[in-house]
């Protein structure tokens, strides 16, 4: 879409009256493979934080070790970001340089994963032991993200074995 629409006569080469909409576009050039390289490697723009498969990697290593292959194996890839060409690929080739190589790398992209955080969201609020782990504003306007970790810890017991 251009972002001006437009009414044609007989000749559809012809644009008789252009139509200015509210739709903005921006075309794009070498911004289409640059700015989803900054997830992969924010210190190419000076910020010094894991990029996103480093951060994968290390989440995973967090967990028990008899884990960790199912977690590589079930990698969830949501939100906007997500639909970038080639993303998904992307993550699979990175992670499977990092990974242990007795692991399969699998990853997955919901069809629609703008919606799945709040799908998720939506899952969890109706658990039994939601109620132990739901923060409020107040709790965390008094204890900040220390209350998050401390009813997470203390509601959902995981063994390091």
């Amino acid at each position: 879409s251009s972002g001006i629409n437009a009414e044609y006569g007989d000749d559809p080469d012809e644009v008789k009256k252009p139509v200015p909409t509210k739709e903005q576009m921006i075309k794009l050039s070498l911004e289409r493979f640059t700015v989803p390289e900054i997830l992969f490697n924010p210190s190419d723009i000076g910020i010094d934080t894991m990029g996103l498969t480093e951060a994968i990697v290390y989440a995973i290593k967090q967990c028990p070790v008899n884990m960790q292959p199912h977690l590589y194996n079930n990698i969830v890839i949501i939100g906007g970001s997500s639909k970038f060409q080639n993303f998904k690929e992307r993550i699979i080739k990175d992670v499977r340089s990092c990974a242990p190589d007795e692991c399969n790398i699998n990853v997955y992209r919901p069809e629609d994963p703008i919606v799945e955080a709040w799908k998720g969201g939506q899952l969890l609020s109706g658990w039994p032991g939601y109620q132990n782990i739901r923060v409020t504003k107040a709790e965390y306007e008094e204890s900040g993200p220390s209350v998050c970790a401390k009813k997470l810890n203390d509601s959902i017991p995981i063994s390091n074995t």
